[in-house]
This record gives structure tokens, sequence and C-alpha cells, in this order.
């Protein structure tokens, strides 16, 4: 990502703060994270799942993107957070959220 992008986005996201009204601004906080954590956990959990190997060579594209939506977690969130979804998501009486 450019620089140029980055400030766009940034742009756009404090353009979007400043004009929501709190509850607005938490929802989409929440709307954010919230499909963060679903694709994190999923990605996670179809690494898991029997058959399917996954290498542990930082080329992995599976690898990539784990790490990659677990910094991004980490960023908005924490390392402990990230640490207790990775835990739930690799439980074996999880069951995903219904929408």
């Amino acid at each position: 990502m450019t620089q140029v992008e980055i400030e766009q986005i940034a742009g756009q996201i404090r353009a979007k703060g400043l004009h929501l009204s709190w509850n607005d601004l938490l929802l989409l906080s929440e709307s954010v994270v919230g499909s963060l954590i679903d694709a994190y956990q999923a990605l996670l959990r179809s690494s898991m799942s029997p058959g399917n190997t996954i290498s542990a060579s930082p080329g992995d594209l599976l690898v990539l993107v784990q790490e990659k939506l677990g910094k991004a977690l980490v960023s908005l969130t924490s390392e402990e957070q990230v640490a207790r979804w990775k835990s739930e998501a690799l439980s074996s009486d999880y069951t995903a959220p219904v929408d």
C-alpha cells in the first residue's frame, strides 16, 4: 500500500468518524472489527480442519493471511484479545455465530 493510499483511507475513516453519531461510530467499529474476527476465525478453523495440511513456511498463503489478519486485529484491540479469539476458534466446542 502506498503512502497516498494510506492517507486516502485515513481521510475517509476520519471523515466518517467526524460525521457519525457516537452510536453509529460504535456500530461501524463493531462491523469492521467483527468482520475481521469472523475472517480470522474462519481461516484458523479451515486451516486446522482434518485433511488440510498447511506448511509452516512464511510463503504459505493461508499462513500469511492469518498473520496479516492477526496483526490488524492486534492493532485494533490487543494481543491478549486476539489470543482469546484464536483459542475460541480452535476449541473443539466452538460454534460459529448465526447472523
